[in-house]
């Protein structure tokens, strides 16, 4: 961070953390285990709370369930999508070291967090309530990981650093592996790492669920220089995903192969800090419907693609890039950011039968997005009593796609007297026709408005309102998915989908109230708030006879969705709390309430996080730490009947999910040699549930029948050690 910037921030934490104090105090047995940082209300204020990893679960995403709001949508073992107050997916604004990578598939089976193991991850940063306009965009909120790196030295001379991990659970036989190292002075810094996660199928309280194994691996090298008021990083990253299930999605991981490129500078120009970095990654994917289940078969059509088993074979590929620039400023008693970030994208999606080699369906063809965004921030401490914060962003946002094709609509272009109307390839053909001929260029502008301030009532107790208006344009798959399928960024509900080119962009309102109390040992801290989106994107029942026609008779679905722009409410309170005993013993947790609802009709959102609650009971002394958590979520009978209530698709199940208990124990010893040893018990006692989280069954083998909700893992004892040198 600039000199200039980094006594700014210090006087802002000063006075902001009069009230928050309680919630950083730790133990240093937890210290190098720390995962979860919840940012206060501004960029600033960094409280943590207190939230480390815990599990031997390889997915990063799992973390967002100890964030007050937070939760994790479970598409498969490597494919968490965070969700924070019932908004998911493209909604929030997720970074890895500053990157945004979206899914590189249209069904989002790599969604951010799954480039980042959290073995190597040295912290996720939440952004608690509406976040700072300096932080990016997303109507939904922001989160950022951060890759471990060793730390340059004091001296000219080298140190060498190592951090090593090895870890296993019992629910999926899991294994990890992970290695960081690397040699500094106090100018450069070189470093690689190395990961290794691996399952099989999940044991739940049922049995063994089907689909659920996965294999990644993560290579890297990295490199820093620092000197004076400047610092330079570079990363490079390769990540390797095999055969990984994906049950609620109709296809599995095959495989993923990313390669990803970050350069960073921060540094101090004069009077101006300066903050500049460009990125890129590279996806290549491919899934599968018959790799890790048996393949289905949705369709009797007497063409040979639909006959026997529907084996069908996805390749996909992705190119972003993006940059970042930021300068900013000490002006009045505040400080000032002004900045500019841009991110392109390419993409590109066909299906092909591995049974019968003319079939193809270009999904998406030279699929370009482009946004480039200006924004600028100011944020002050006035009299000691008040910080007030304001910001502004302007986007554009441009997109295309090309022409597309698919092997039924050839067959019209070849006899069009043979297939005429009323027949599937006659639907297809009219349907690439329908798309081929539209304009397939739009752009959008888009623009963010935020603005908070906390006040300092006593010695005690701080205050805070806030106010957020944010945009987000559609996602490619809302717009160019021309012929139905289910293809949606991982919504998993079983349904067909059609993109719909004309949509308009979401605009979010959202107030916030809220309180943080303390009296030095014990806090509590609500927050309250009100979001209203206009233009919110839902599917709703398509009416197109061709797309019906074909959904129904060759994509096994006779009631698809088009996604089109609708209304949504959000109401809610999270919370956190805690209370200490003496200087061992202290009990913590949070609480979360979220009412999402359609705003045009009478509805309920789909895949809302259920009223939860997690409170722990900790003990601390000396190297060695104690907790028993206990986990309460509540029966969801919120359910979306447009996504979930289906008779003629059994692909998905309206029927509330009931509420349910988890205990989980973790026993965490620090050795004063580096060596840190964890032992845990998560659902301790093998409750049978469902998380309503997840999606809805695709695979026919296994204990989940096709259109429930995954069940979840049962009792699971895992054990890890880290040592560091």
């Amino acid at each position: 961070m600039p000199p200039g910037k980094s006594v700014f921030a210090a006087a802002i934490a000063a006075f902001l953390f009069g009230a928050s104090a309680p919630l950083l105090a730790q133990d240093e047995s937890e210290e190098d285990v720390t995962e979860i940082r919840v940012v206060g209300r501004q960029e600033f204020l960094e409280t943590q709370f207190n939230a480390q990893r815990t599990s031997s679960g390889a997915d990063s995403a799992l973390l967002i369930s100890r964030v007050p709001g937070g939760g994790a949508n479970h598409n498969g073992p490597l494919t968490g999508q965070i969700q924070y107050r019932g908004m998911f997916g493209p909604r929030i604004n997720v970074r890895i070291d500053g990157m945004l990578i979206h899914g590189g598939g249209p069904n989002w089976m790599a969604p951010p967090l799954h480039h980042i193991p959290s073995a190597l991850m040295d912290d996720l940063v939440v952004e608690q309530g509406i976040a700072s306009i300096s932080t990016g965009g997303g109507i939904g909120g922001a989160a950022t990981a951060s890759w471990k790196r060793p730390q340059f030295n004091d001296s000219d001379g080298w140190d060498w650093h190592g951090d090593s991990e090895l870890s296993a659970g019992s629910a999926a036989g899991s294994t990890s592996g992970s290695l960081i190292l690397g040699g500094s002075n106090a100018n450069h810094r070189f470093y690689g790492i190395g990961n290794l996660d691996q399952g099989d199928n999940y044991e739940s309280a049922r049995g063994e669920v089907a689909a659920t194994q996965y294999s990644r691996a993560i290579y890297g090298v990295g490199y820093g220089f620092q000197s004076g008021a400047h610092e330079v990083l570079f990363d490079a990253h390769r990540i390797e995903t095999e055969d990984s299930g994906t049950p609620t999605l109709p296809m599995d991981i095959d495989w993923f192969d990313t390669d990803t490129f970050n350069f960073r500078y921060n540094g101090q120009l004069g009077d101006f800090g300066v903050e500049f970095g460009v990125y890129r990654s590279n996806i290549e994917h491919g899934m599968s419907n018959f790799l890790l289940r048996p393949a289905p078969d949705f369709s009797s059509l007497p063409l040979p693609p639909f006959l026997g088993d529907d084996k069908r074979f996805a390749f996909a590929e992705s190119e972003e890039s993006g940059f970042r620039l930021v300068f900013n400023l000490e002006v009045g008693p505040g400080l000032l950011e002004v900045g500019a970030e841009g991110k392109d994208g390419e993409h590109d999606v066909r299906v092909t039968d591995p049974d019968f080699a003319p079939f193809f369906v270009d999904n998406f063809k030279d699929v370009e997005t482009d946004s480039n965004s200006a924004f600028v921030q100011w944020s002050a401490i006035l009299d000691n009593d008040w910080y007030v914060e304001f910001g502004g962003r302007l986007e554009r946002v441009e997109m295309s796609a090309g022409a597309v094709d698919a092997f039924p609509s050839r067959l019209v272009d070849m006899n069009p007297a043979m297939w005429g109307m009323g027949t599937p390839p006659r639907a297809v053909w009219m349907l690439r026709e329908g798309f081929n001929s539209r304009d397939r260029e739009q752009s959008d502008d888009n623009h963010d408005l935020v603005a908070k301030a906390r006040y300092q009532l006593t010695p005690n107790l701080v205050a805070e309102v806030g106010y957020g208006r944010k945009s987000r344009s559609p996602l490619y798959q809302e717009r160019y998915l021309w012929i139905p399928l289910e293809i949606n960024a991982g919504l998993g509900d079983g349904n067909n989908y059609v993109g719909n080119p004309g949509l308009r962009p979401e605009t979010s309102d959202q107030f916030e109230l809220g309180l943080d109390w303390s009296n030095g040992v014990d806090w509590f801290s609500p927050r309250f708030f009100v979001r209203d989106v206009d233009d919110y994107i839902q599917g709703v029942p398509a009416t197109h006879v061709a797309v019906v026609g074909v959904s129904r008779n060759a994509n096994g679905d006779p009631t698809p969705l088009m996604f089109a722009n609708t209304r949504a409410e959000f109401r809610g309170v999270d919370l956190s709390f805690g209370y200490t005993f003496n200087d061992r013993w202290r009990v913590e947790g949070m609480a979360s309430h979220v009412n999402a609802e359609r705003g045009d009709v009478a509805d309920y959102l789909y895949r809302v996080n259920p009223d939860n609650a997690r409170v722990s009971l900790l003990y601390e002394t000396g190297g060695f730490s104690a907790r028993v958590e206990q986990v309460v979520v509540l029966e969801q009978d919120q359910v979306s009947r447009t996504n979930t209530y289906d008779p003629m698709n059994p692909k998905n199940n309206a029927a509330p999910t009931d509420g349910y208990n988890l205990t989980n124990v973790y026993l965490n010893w620090l050795t004063g040699r580096g060596i840190t040893f964890t032992l845990g018990a998560e659902n301790l006692f093998d409750a049978d549930y469902v998380n309503h989280l997840t999606g809805f069954n695709r695979v026919a083998s296994g204990v989940v029948p096709i259109g429930s909700r995954m069940y979840g893992q049962g009792v699971n004892l895992f054990g890890r050690v880290q040592f560091q040198w």
